[in-house]
């Protein structure tokens, strides 16, 4: 449980500071967040997604969705199609904004629309945290790493869709996501099956890979971020590679 819970403070500690004007001022921020996606993505392609097909068969012989199928892509694809709904709808948002003569940032429903969704998506990371054991978050410190540098990632671009909303309100309400995942997780009413937590990790992987590409493809003019994420991809992939039992 401590670690746990040391891991869900360190993730809490990057949303309060990723997005503070301190840390987004930074010379070096394009580059970095570039090579902070290439890791994110690295972690969910070889190490997240391959765990979860395996966990497929468990779920067909639970009673967790009968009629479905594929449920792991499925719930990957469904946290990928939010993701985008929200990136969508907050680049509308600022368009028709600019287009008035107001500032360049979103509505307030489509602030809450976005802050919602990243909300249920900490919820969920959370609830993942609060999981020891479970070989889909096993190295834990792997899973953080990843998703530390996804929120890293990521802040910058809430900060440039919602600007000082998210900075005054939004961060604190993502943070209260993570906590309230991990609380739940920890409740001593309150079981994590390894069924649920498969279709969780599945709706987090997918929203990760939506988030990340939302990040990179307005920028990839810039060879130089191209080459850092890449390159991170590739430290990373051989890292998890060499961590990975034997098959």
């Amino acid at each position: 449980m401590l670690a746990t819970l040391l891991t869900i403070l360190a993730l809490a500690v990057v949303h309060m500071v990723a997005g503070t004007t301190a840390a987004l001022g930074h010379q070096w921020r394009p580059r970095a967040l570039s090579a902070a996606s290439g890791v994110s993505v690295a972690y969910v392609f070889l190490d997240l997604l391959p765990d979860l097909a395996e966990q497929q068969s468990l779920i067909e012989r639970t009673d967790l969705l009968p009629d479905l199928d594929r449920h792991v892509y499925v719930l990957a694809l469904v946290g990928l199609t939010v993701s985008l709904w929200v990136e969508t709808a907050s680049r509308e948002s600022r368009r028709r904004r600019r287009a008035l003569g107001e500032p360049d940032e979103t509505g307030t429903a489509t602030f809450w629309l976005s802050i919602t969704s990243f909300m249920v998506l900490n919820t969920a990371i959370g609830y993942a945290v609060a999981s020891p054991g479970d070989r889909a978050v096993e190295p834990l410190w792997m899973f953080a790493v990843a998703m530390g540098l996804h929120f890293l990632a990521n802040d910058h671009s809430l900060v440039e869709h919602h600007g000082e909303r998210y900075q005054r309100i939004g961060r604190w309400l993502l943070v209260a996501g993570l906590s309230t995942g991990w609380l739940i997780g920890n409740l001593p009413a309150v079981e994590i099956r390894p069924d649920i937590l498969a279709l969780v990790l599945a709706y987090i992987a997918g929203g990760t890979i939506m988030n990340i590409l939302r990040h990179e493809l307005p920028d990839t003019d810039r060879s130089s971020d191209v080459v850092a994420f890449a390159a991170a991809a590739t430290v990373y992939g051989v890292l998890l590679l060499s961590l990975s039992p034997a098959g």
